[in-house]
């Protein structure tokens, strides 16, 4: 129930958002599972389509068979895009138990790959599968970077051989392990030696697996280290170390010296961090009692589905607490309640990465 009046949609929060689709997916599910079972799933596309749009937009989805074959799915995918993975995790970590039902937040991979073909124009197509690759082991990295050749390689401009390519790729591996695996990849007008079909790709993963060790963890869960060598006067420029799982956002920040561009604007999602003066903390310990308040503020938002910790920083003038807050003010109270508990410095402000929210500052 709303406590007042419920709010437009372009104004409901992501946990607003993701709770009104659970609803609707809940009251829809035994219809349709049944026209699925009619061999009818194609009726359901205007359906879905307007609820997607409606509530989740921009994300890709798709029916399919549930989990050991057993009854359907639904997959809600980021396709690929670290913003909107973390978006579609969270919806699944709010998906109510349906019965006959599974869900997944991200195109897994098919035990069999489609042999299908691709039309160029009303004379040509061609068969994606036809895709033979070099691998390379990219050891630094941590990836298998690939030259890539088809027949029909010189016919093809660069977006469909691109688009087909990572249909392949996706359908091979899945949407994670296409990102955790994959690293950078070239077109090749001449067959390689010692090159594989494409459909041998899952079998050079498992060798270069096994002779490594290399252990791999969804995107959304995969942590990078920065430094800044040099510190300036502009908000974080103070930075000296950080840890973040949403690199790409802490960089375009950096990279502005201030507020940036939403990724992902309309969704009911706010980007913030904290400032606590380094001085609160104890010389040599900032990290360690940084971390202390991120988790403590981390579990109570985890706890009420109002957010996710993407990381922290530590630089000479501040420590930062950054977040995806995904309800709105309960959040951004939430967030202050556990600040208090913590007795941070009455300096301590809540401030966002992007522009929309450019002139926000909270205090605590």
């Amino acid at each position: 129930m709303w406590p007042f009046n419920k709010p437009a949609d372009n104004q409901l929060t992501l946990k607003q958002r993701v709770t009104e689709f659970w609803k609707w997916f809940a009251l829809n599910s035994q219809r349709f599972y049944a026209t699925i079972e009619d061999k009818k799933c194609s009726e359901l596309v205007d359906d879905v389509s307007a609820a997607i749009d409606r509530w989740l937009p921009d994300l890709a989805w798709v029916f399919g068979p549930g989990e050991n074959k057993i009854g359907h799915s639904f997959t809600l995918s980021g396709e690929g895009i670290l913003a909107k993975q973390f978006v579609t995790a969270y919806w699944l970590s709010q998906a109510p138990k349906i019965t006959g039902w599974t869900f997944y937040s991200f195109r897994q991979q098919e035990e069999t790959v489609r042999d299908f073909s691709l039309e160029l124009d009303e004379h040509e197509s061609f068969r994606p599968a036809e895709f033979w690759l070099f691998p390379y082991v990219n050891v630094q990295n941590e990836r298998i970077d690939i030259t890539v050749w088809h027949p029909s390689i010189h016919r093809l401009p660069d977006q469909p051989r691109f688009t087909a390519l990572f249909l392949v790729l996706d359908e091979l591996l899945g949407e994670f392990g296409t990102q955790n695996w994959i690293g950078e990849i070239k077109f090749s007008d001449a067959q390689l030696q010692k090159s594989v079909p494409i459909l041998e790709l899952r079998e050079v993963i498992a060798e270069t697996q096994a002779e490594y060790g290399w252990k791999k963890c969804p995107p959304t869960e995969s942590h990078s280290t920065y430094r800044m060598p040099n510190q300036h006067e502009w908000l974080r420029g103070d930075t000296v170390v950080g840890g973040t799982r949403f690199y790409s956002l802490i960089s375009e920040y950096l990279d502005a010296e201030g507020p940036c561009d939403h990724p992902l604007p309309g969704l009911g999602i706010d980007y913030a961090f904290v400032t606590i003066e380094a001085a609160h903390f104890p010389k040599g310990g900032e990290v360690a009692a940084r971390g202390t308040i991120e988790d403590a503020v981390t579990d109570a938002l985890e706890s009420q589905a109002a957010g996710i910790s993407i990381g922290g920083a530590t630089g000479s003038n501040n420590c930062y607490l950054d977040f995806a807050l995904y309800d709105g003010e309960r959040s951004i109270q939430i967030v202050k309640q556990i600040l208090r508990k913590h007795r941070v410095p009455k300096s301590t402000k809540i401030r966002f990465f992007t522009s929309d929210r450019a002139k926000d500052v909270i205090s605590i």
